[in-house]
């Protein structure tokens, strides 16, 4: 079992595994000085192969060009996508950093619209103590007056 600090909590349980029939979640990750960071991870990415000469050829694949499979998204081990917290992570380690599951989603789409409504009822963008600097890659720290 991992370390407590290295894991995804959620209930205050270390997940190390997918739980079944969800499509991924989102996140809190907190650093040693309370700073926070909003966001979401799907549990695994949609893969596309195109398909040879060969298999295009039986039966099961009549029509096809290309196999549609699924691979894990490194969940795991994933620290956000914000440049300024991976950079200070790389910088300064991440122990005392605590990474916490908000919300399971059940789809793509719910995925979506509840990292949306986390980092606006968060009010990500007006505080100094989020490492978020925008909300849909539409509206920007500094950019939207309160």
């Amino acid at each position: 079992m991992k370390n407590k600090k290295d894991c995804w909590l959620l209930n205050k349980k270390c997940v190390e595994i997918e739980p079944e029939g969800y499509y991924g979640f989102t996140y809190c990750i907190t650093d040693d000085k309370g700073k926070k960071y909003y966001g979401k991870k799907a549990f695994t990415h949609r893969t596309k192969t195109k398909l040879s000469k060969r298999a295009k050829a039986l039966p099961e694949n009549k029509g096809k060009r290309v196999s549609i499979g699924t691979k894990n998204s490194g969940w795991l081990t994933y620290w956000g996508s914000c440049k300024p917290l991976l950079e200070y992570i790389a910088k300064n380690g991440n122990s005392g950093f605590k990474r916490e599951v908000v919300k399971l989603c059940l789809t793509k789409q719910d995925l979506a619209y509840y990292e949306a409504e986390l980092l606006i009822k968060e009010r990500v963008l007006f505080r100094d103590d989020c490492w978020n600097g925008n909300v849909l890659s539409k509206f920007f720290k500094g950019k939207i007056n309160e």
